[in-house]
């Protein structure tokens, strides 16, 4: 593996790594989805299933670089799925499980005369990579990657190669979580709500009260708060009227105060820690 692709290989392993160590009841997919549309340089991405013989699906995750709706997505996913989308009806109908480019399926020319084509050119990106999840027969699930105007490199779609046994990791073991949950046994006791969770002011509170408790300055959780939302140094910068160089040195004393080493592992120590609320759950 080359140098550039085990430093991006090495980001999702980090975050996987960190998501196996707790016992959260909803899974990570914002921290991902946010890693893969910065890896593969992708303006939008999502997680989805469908069945494709019956024309129906849902979107479980989305992360895209203009705000769009819940419904704008169902809407999409619909008008792919009558369209014939390739990835769809190839992950529905065979065992393969390698993530694969719509135009690799589908041949490139016929890629681009196709209505899935023309459809996805018009709305998040006329591209799209796949990196597949496990499902029954008959159901394609999985992450899909668009790109705009060119299609994903042989280094793009190595990358997605080499984090998808993380990506299925994850996923299995929220899986699992769920059924475990879901199993009859004994009334648990309540847990107790972690510090940071929910919403308002109260939120905000407790989040920096702890992030005092931690030994950050509220300048640290202030820039501890935008790492969380994928932003880069050089836009957290920008959003806190400060030097990029500032806020590198910021972000490094946030790693040593939490004893982490980049910023996935960081955002999940800090949810853990209450410095940070928790994602929101996925609506299903």
């Amino acid at each position: 593996m080359g140098t550039a692709l085990w430093h991006e290989y090495a980001q999702m392993l980090s975050l996987a790594v960190a998501v196996l160590e707790r016992a959260d009841p909803e899974p990570p997919w914002p921290l991902v989805l946010a890693e893969l549309t910065r890896e593969l340089h992708s303006p939008a991405a999502s997680l989805a299933q469908a069945r494709y013989a019956e024309r129906t699906g849902r979107v479980e995750a989305w992360r895209t670089a203009r705000p769009v709706s819940p419904g704008l997505l169902d809407s999409l996913m619909a008008r792919q799925l009558r369209a014939g989308n390739p990835l769809v009806a190839h992950y529905a109908s065979t065992p393969d499980r390698t993530p694969r480019t719509a135009s690799e399926l589908m041949g490139e020319r016929s890629w681009l005369r196709s209505r899935s084509h023309r459809l996805a050119r018009g709305t998040l990106g006329a591209h799209m990579l796949a990196i597949p999840l496990p499902a029954p027969a008959g159901v394609a699930r999985g992450f899909v990657l668009h790109h705009e105007r060119d299609d994903f490199t042989p280094e793009e779609r190595a990358y997605a190669a080499r984090v998808q046994p993380l990506l299925v990791g994850i996923d299995c073991h929220y899986r699992a979580l769920a059924r475990w949950r879901a199993a009859p046994g004994p009334p648990a006791e309540p847990a107790p709500v972690p510090a940071g969770t929910g919403g308002g002011a109260g939120v905000r509170v407790a989040s920096t009260e702890r992030a005092v408790e931690a030994g950050l300055t509220p300048r640290q959780h202030a820039v501890l708060t935008l790492l969380a939302k994928a932003l880069p140094a050089t836009a957290i910068a920008h959003r806190l009227h400060i030097s990029p160089r500032t806020a590198h040195k910021h972000i490094e004393g946030i790693y040593r105060r939490l004893g982490t080493c980049d910023r996935l592992s960081t955002v999940m120590r800090a949810q853990s820690m209450g410095l940070l609320p928790l994602p929101e759950p996925v609506e299903q």
